[in-house]
């Protein structure tokens, strides 16, 4: 007779009594729910306050924006929030200009005293002021980017908290402009060893409470991919080159008989007939543009941001995109069509069709372990967003 239970003895030869290991869970995708009429509400009377205001209210409008949308993007059924204070940008902003304003002091002094008495008559305070500006602040610009990057971590919490960015802004700086000097001696064929150096420090350096996000990138791996894209972008410009040849020579053909000072005298004073072609030209270039050269850069630009994201991770978490050339191309161009037939007031439509995009291309796979996860102390000001604000090239 078996010593078998009953319920294990009805189990096939090759079963076991141990029960099975659960099954993985699906991937949780990241939701957006923001309206677009909502989102425009605040934009127009942002827009508003800040024309009343002379721009100064910008700040608070734009603190106003990131909340709507940040509280209407949720992961694991739980939505983020935004801390930061329109105030803390505008002291951020003030106390960037100050410190524009003290090295490029100290710029225009050394070159006034170095050679004040050898300039040339011509060039005046105001150039060698505007050298000064782009020597000191071009440079500093992935310095403030990064710090910006920072001020909006720090002030970005979900389920009460708070992310984070460690790592220095200077050395993040001096990478990027290092990189981008000897990318361009190599013409460019050190963009993937860029790209992971500098999305590696910044993932790694991004916190969740006390713990860091992980990267696993190696530039070793999309190497054979950007190959193929770096030569077909070649051969892409050429075809293109050979079409606007094309094009040109038969407008010279049509206006052979014009002299070359009877048509700068049009372009001078143009009449409709001189506009109209003047704008069908340039719309033609630039459907040739995005028709030829945009769709191979968005392939690689598809494939990077693919490689990139599912590099990263968090805890026992991994990030997956499934973003295509197709959809990268199609959101490109039509935000431009939008910013450019709504001038410029299309802002808020990129903004929620941008948010879009990431919930419907976003998903996370695993689970965060809340014991784990303790809140971090520190906190950043808003500096590095008023030198981006100076350079007019902040964004939300």
């Amino acid at each position: 007779m078996s010593d078998a239970s009953p319920a294990t003895a009805a189990l096939p030869p090759a079963w076991s009594a141990t029960p099975a290991p659960p099954a993985p869970k699906p991937p949780v995708q990241v939701a957006y729910d923001g309206k677009l009429g909502e989102l425009y509400v605040i934009y127009l009377r942002s827009l508003l306050l800040t024309l009343l205001t002379l721009g100064w209210y910008r700040f608070w409008g734009r603190t106003s924006v990131r909340r709507y949308l940040w509280s209407h993007f949720s992961a694991f059924g739980d939505r983020f929030e935004y801390r930061g204070l329109g105030l803390e940008l505008f002291l951020g902003f003030l106390l960037a200009v100050g410190a524009l304003l003290v090295f490029e002091g100290i710029v225009v002094g050394l070159v006034w005293w170095a050679w004040g008495d050898e300039l040339p008559a011509e060039i005046g305070m105001t150039d060698i002021m505007t050298w000064a500006l782009l020597l000191v602040g071009l440079p500093l610009l992935p310095v403030a980017q990064y710090a910006g990057w920072r001020y909006r971590l720090t002030r970005t919490a979900w389920r009460g908290i708070r992310t984070g960015l460690k790592g220095s802004s200077w050395t993040y700086g001096g990478k990027a402009i290092g990189w981008g000097l000897l990318n361009a001696m190599c013409m460019n064929l050190l963009t993937p060893m860029r790209d992971v150096s500098l999305n590696g420090y910044r993932t790694r350096h991004m916190t969740f409470g006390n713990l860091n996000f992980g990267f696993a990138g190696r530039a070793a791996d999309i190497y054979g991919r950007f190959i193929g894209f770096y030569f077909l972008n070649i051969a892409a410009w050429v075809v293109l080159f050979i079409v606007v040849a094309i094009v040109i020579g038969g407008v010279s053909s049509s206006v052979g008989s014009l002299s070359f000072e009877q048509m700068m005298e049009r372009l001078a004073n143009p009449t409709p007939m001189v506009l109209l072609v003047f704008f069908l030209v340039l719309f033609g270039f630039y459907t040739l543009v995005g028709l030829m050269i945009l769709p191979v850069r968005c392939w690689w630009m598809a494939y990077s941001l693919r490689y990139m994201v599912s590099r990263a991770w968090f805890d026992r978490l991994q990030f997956v995109t499934g973003v295509s050339t197709r959809q990268i191309w199609g959101f490109l161009v039509l935000n431009y069509l939008i910013l450019i037939f709504t001038l410029g007031l299309g802002g808020p439509w990129v903004m929620h069709r941008t948010a879009r995009l990431i919930s419907q291309q976003l998903w996370i796979y695993g689970e965060i372990d809340p014991a784990a996860v303790a809140q971090a102390l520190g906190g950043d000001t808003g500096v590095g967003e008023g030198l981006l604000d100076v350079f007019d090239v902040g964004s939300v």
